[in-house]
């Protein structure tokens, strides 16, 4: 299997796996997993690590809007998909026809699906999103009496089935006491609710609230289904959670050099001469910069890994290049490969490492690959399948 070595992204399907298990293994027996995959899979490609999470056994996929779904399925993905987020009112014949779960989060809403849905033979089956706290989307699941009210009318509209009800956690991936206090909080209205919807005879098949750090620190609430975002793909959600689950990156992010040159020193490198050699220096081009998704402002503030040794970055990183100074690996040659972030030798550069520098999150950093790099898909040491989303 050919590609373009100038920049790529290697992609561990047994990292893949053993994550999955992992998790897996955290919450009861029978408990459901549904993969989350919105995002191009947080930048991971989402047609092949859907069908390979499928293979695995996840229940169900959760994609963020309907053209996310499509992509799924125009790529032969089959099994329940939960879209996150909004739908235009207009696409709901397409939900239905596809098969898609949707989330419902206001009655307003409810009603103008099910208005839509009219005159079709089968119904669209909807998950309830409750707001436990997370202030975002959802039905009030607190001081409201009335959505209980609400949630009779979405059980009985006729184009409409409940088969899920769920909420969100904006802490749980925090063990402050604060945030531990909050996330019990929103986990006692969040079954406060159900027993109030049980009281009317509501009873959703599926009750699903824990994501990535949930799934790591209260697997007792996992309930019916765990939905872990950022930790299938092997990267904790918070650094609090660091040695309390054993996860492997699934993404690794590795480039070539273009040319390699010696300088004397008080030559300065790249755009606005932000960096001036100081000693006599051997400075190598790298293919990748900005626009394949390594931020400009890592500027001179980090370090790749080359023959296992790390190399500082240096210079203003440009959009389809940077510098690296190569001085202390000498037998370093044009057409080397470089580790961005990822294992080389005895050394590993982390995700969490890089957003750090900029005061961000690793899902920033996965998701801002830019789709010029190809995913390689890796069984072992084996390619199994190769995207390149632009030729």
């Amino acid at each position: 299997m050919d590609y373009l070595k100038r920049t790529w992204a290697n992609i561990s399907l047994d990292n893949l796996n053993h994550n999955y298990q992992t998790l897996r293994a955290r919450v009861p027996s029978g408990c459901r997993f549904l993969g989350v995959v919105k995002a191009d899979a947080y930048g991971h490609g989402a047609v092949p690590v859907s069908r390979y999470l499928r293979e695995l056994g996840a229940d169900f996929l959760a994609v963020s809007n309907i053209e996310e779904a499509a992509q799924l399925r125009y790529g032969g993905i089959r099994g329940p998909i939960l879209i996150l987020g909004y739908t235009p009112v207009k696409f709901a014949e397409e939900l239905s026809k596809m098969g898609l779960r949707q989330e419902v989060h206001s009655l307003e809403y409810a009603r103008s699906l099910n208005e839509r849905l009219k005159g079709l033979k089968r119904k669209l089956h909807i998950h309830i999103k409750l707001d436990t706290g997370m202030s975002r989307l959802g039905f009030f699941a607190y001081d409201h009496e009335q959505t209980v009210d609400e949630l009779k009318e979405v059980a009985q509209m006729e184009n409409l089935l409940i088969e899920g009800v769920f909420t969100h956690f904006p802490v749980a991936d925090s063990i402050d006491g604060a945030d531990t206090n909050f996330t019990h909080t929103q986990f006692e209205r969040f079954t406060a609710m159900l027993s109030a919807l049980e009281g009317v005879g509501i009873r959703p098949e599926i009750r699903h609230c824990c994501n990535s750090g949930a799934s790591i620190l209260y697997p007792e609430f996992a309930m019916d289904m765990i939905r872990p975002g950022i930790a299938t793909y092997g990267i904790l959600p918070s650094g609090d959670l660091r040695g309390m689950i054993d996860l492997k990156p699934v993404m690794s992010l590795r480039s070539t050099i273009f040319q390699i040159r010696d300088f004397e020193p008080n030559i300065t490198v790249s755009y606005g001469r932000t960096y001036t050699t100081r000693d006599p220096e051997k400075i190598a081009v790298v293919g990748i910069g900005y626009a394949d998704g390594l931020s400009r402002s890592f500027s001179n503030n980090i370090s790749f890994l080359l023959h296992g040794k790390r190399v500082p970055q240096v210079g203003r990183i440009c959009m389809d290049m940077c510098m690296i100074d190569i001085s202390k690996v000498p037998e370093a040659k044009v057409g080397d490969v470089v580790t961005v972030f990822g294992e080389d030798g005895n050394d590993v550069i982390e995700v969490d490492s890089l957003s750090g520098r900029l005061n961000t999150i690793p899902y920033e950093i996965l998701c801002g690959i830019n789709k010029r790099i190809p995913r390689i898909f890796m069984d072992g040491e084996n390619h199994t399948e190769i995207l390149q989303y632009i030729v």
